[in-house]
Order: C-alpha cells, then structure tokens, then sequence
C-alpha cells in the first residue's frame, strides 16, 4: 500500500526526471497499480532535476511527492538528493522515462531479505540503441577486470538497495550518468552480497539526454579514478609490468646491439620501479580506508 503523508513507509521509490512530462504520468499510474495491493508500505518521491516542461505538477497530481531541483543537476545529483530524502529503509531506484516494468519493484524488493543490493540485470530481449551497444561492451570489459568479476550489467538505472548502504557511499557518487556505474563498482568492490536480478527494458517514451560519446567517457575514466581509489594496484600494477617488458626488451635490444643499456631503457625501469612502489603504497593507503570504515560501522 501506498503510504500516507505522516506514515514511516517502508520502501521508497525514487525517480529522477528531467523534462519528462510525456512519459511521468503513464509511469507513475504504473508503478502505483503495482505497488498499491502489496502488504508493504511504500512512497514514491519524484526529483524533478530542474525541468522547465510540467513534469513536477504531472507528478504531484498522481500522489506523488516531488523535491524540486531549481537548476538540472544531472542524474546522479537527482539519486543522491532521492536517498537523502527518503524515509524507507529500503530505496528503489527507477526511471521516470517508462523503460522498467514495475512487477519488477516488488521482486527486486523481496530478494534484500537475503542481499544486501538488487540490481537490474538487462535481458537479450531488452531494447537497446544501436548506436551505444559497441561502447556498452567496451565499458563491460573495463568493468570486469578492474573489479575482478563478472558484472552482468554495469548501469542499469533499476536498483533495490537499503537506505543505510546509499549513505556510506552516497559522497563517491558522482552528479552525472555515472552514478549507477559508480553503485555498481562500489558495492562490488567492498563486497557486499549484490544480486543481479534480470529484467526486461522497452524502449522510452521521449528523447534520451545521454551523450553516448562523452558520456561513455567520462564513465571509462570514473571507472579508472574508483578502482584506483578502492582497489589501487589493480591499476597501478598492470601499467608497471608493461613498463618493465618494453624496458626489457628494449635494453636486451640495445644491448645485443653492443651498444649497452640505452637512456630509453633506463628510463622504462626506473619507471617501472617507480609506479610498483607508489602502488603498494596508494594499496596500502586504501587498505587504511577500507578498516576504519568497517571499524566504524562496528
């Protein structure tokens, strides 16, 4: 059931929306059909990123509750704003733009009895433009060995996750489109119970403000930044191995040559040696982090 104004409700649905007047209504009748018979209570919060169309008063004519952007702030900044206004103990993320099917909310839901997070897995059937599968794939790949996993799907905006998780990492979530990427890395990268629930995507309703050029990325480099700040030498590592091959084989090179060891050469291992070490200690630095942090939820 749909809570009311003075209840403590136990889920919140948070949907981000900017500019999305033609598809808010149809989606949120959706998700309150869905929601209303089930025996938890619910709320869905509306964050209105700014928009300059009639997406705030569609709506708060449905029962929703709407907090109101003045300026667009991006999609991550709408996601944070959602959780810290929230007032279940359990937050779902889901888009204002129609993609989800809403019978996935309460599924999602019933699975954190036994996980810590529930994310949207994307099925073969799921819509997806042409234009942003290639880079989708690359993301993937990037994805999966810097988090040393296989993730089934990297950023899919439909999420379940409890509220108290968000708030330890709610300051790593960037204010752009990355912020699902960053959820995704970050729970998996401090070992949380995540669950990758499959689901079922159509195609929106409206025009997609995601730049697939830019925004992918911006997204590869954030992918690159968090591994480096939460698993450090799985960055650092790789790059100094590859110094140290080409160094190597360069100075072996020179040497065969009779020419003995060149600066180029030199200056590869040094290198090499350099970035090792910075990386044991930038390891060790995070490592730090990772205890305090599980010492203070202790």
């Amino acid at each position: 059931m749909l809570a009311r104004d003075n209840d403590t409700p136990d889920v919140t649905v948070v949907i981000p929306a900017y500019n999305e007047e033609d598809a808010i209504g149809r989606t949120l009748d959706e998700v309150q059909a869905v929601l209303e018979p089930h025996p938890q209570s619910w709320e869905i919060l509306v964050v209105n990123d700014g928009s300059r169309d009639r997406t705030a008063e569609e709506a708060a004519s449905r029962r929703a509750r709407v907090v109101n952007h003045r300026r667009n702030r991006g999609y991550g900044a709408s996601l944070k704003t959602g959780v810290v206004n929230a007032r279940g103990e359990i937050v779902v993320f889901y888009d204002a733009d129609n993609q989800f099917d809403p019978n996935d909310i309460p599924r999602m839901v019933s699975e954190l009895a036994e996980h810590d997070a529930t994310l949207g897995a994307r099925t073969s059937k799921s819509h997806a433009p042409f234009s942003r599968r290639g880079g989708k794939k690359m993301l993937g790949w990037l994805a999966n060995y810097l988090a040393r996993t296989n993730i089934p799907d990297l950023n899919c905006g439909l999420r379940a996750i409890h509220r108290d998780l968000l708030l330890d990492y709610l300051h790593l979530l960037p204010n752009g489109f990355s912020a699902s990427t960053t959820t995704t890395l970050v729970l998996l990268k401090e070992n949380h119970d995540v669950k990758f629930v499959p689901v079922t995507v159509k195609k929106r309703i409206g025009k997609s403000t995601v730049r697939p050029l830019k925004d992918g990325m911006d997204t590869a480099l954030l992918i690159v930044r968090l591994t480096t700040l939460l698993d450090p030498y799985r960055v650092f590592g790789p790059v100094s191995v590859v110094f140290f091959i080409l160094g190597l084989a360069w100075g072996v090179h020179y040497i065969r040559l009779g020419r003995g060891l060149s600066i180029g050469a030199m200056f590869l291992l040094v290198s090499s040696i350099v970035i090792f070490f910075f990386g044991l200690l930038a390891d060790q630095v995070a490592s730090m982090r990772r205890e305090r942090r599980y010492s203070e939820r202790d």
